[in-house]
């Protein structure tokens, strides 16, 4: 458990200094990106977990080479790849679907810039997806040695959930003052989903991507208003937990016959 808590102690130490720093000296609503001395401790903050990862790794069991190996492990069957780009676009229809019926409709009044996903996934890498290196790439493996695979999955996920919490008192974030118990929920089931994911590829990388898309397609004009955060929410929850209890079904099954 050395690697476990060397990482959450780097990662919440730098992050939550960072972060909790810059709510106190950004007293306006400009966006963050106006002022470079905010940009470089917000992007500290975020790249903390992948920090750690390697600190974690070079002070512990010294595997650098298998864990490099794992994060450009980009050969996976495609059908994995086809999953994260529908299911991160489709719930995002499905929850607009579903809004729009019992709602006033909001569909003609969205205008999402698709032609944006690829270059907005791109800055989303560093901009998100990297933390994947540290929770998928190295808390969930570690907390999986010690406790079954589905409470690790949980653990993780709320833990990663947490780890935000400072976004939500930075003026000009776009988490400023916003629903928090919806994201905390949210975030669970997504990274329920990315457990998912790693556990069937073992690839970090296809984590990094899967997490980075999610990220660009919030920014394209796909969101639906405050009321109806929860049914985006919902969903995400219901696949998450619906890919933990099922997901390795057929594997528990056959592990129990043997």
């Amino acid at each position: 458990m050395k690697k476990t808590r060397l990482f959450l102690l780097i990662t919440f130490s730098i992050t939550w200094l960072c972060w909790w720093t810059l709510s106190i000296i950004k007293l306006d609503n400009s966006p963050i990106f106006n002022n470079i001395l905010h940009v470089a401790i917000f992007c500290l903050g975020g790249i903390a977990p992948t920090i750690a990862a390697y600190v974690a790794i070079r002070f512990t069991d010294k595997q650098t080479k298998a864990f490099n190996k794992s994060v450009l492990q980009f050969r996976t069957h495609i059908g994995f790849y086809i999953f994260s780009i529908f299911v991160v676009l489709g719930i995002k229809y499905i929850a607009i679907w579903l809004y729009d019926i019992y709602n006033t409709p909001i569909w003609a009044e969205l205008s999402p810039q698709f032609m944006a996903l690829i270059p907005l996934t791109l800055i989303m890498i560093p901009l998100g997806g990297l933390e994947e290196l540290g929770w998928r790439g190295i808390l969930l493996p570690e907390l999986s040695k010690k406790i079954n695979f589905k409470t690790s999955a949980l653990i993780v996920s709320a833990v990663w959930a947490m780890w935000h919490l400072p976004l939500f008192y930075i003026n000009g974030m776009s988490h400023y003052q916003s629903d928090f118990l919806a994201f905390v929920l949210q975030t669970i089931g997504l990274g329920l989903v990315l457990a998912w994911l790693f556990r069937k590829t073992n690839s970090i990388f296809i984590c990094v991507l899967f997490h980075a898309f999610h990220n660009a397609t919030s920014s394209i004009g796909l969101n639906l208003p405050d009321n109806g955060n929860y049914i985006t929410v919902s969903i995400w929850l219901l696949l998450g937990l619906g890919l933990l209890v099922f997901g390795n079904r057929n594997k528990e099954l056959a592990k129990k016959a043997q």
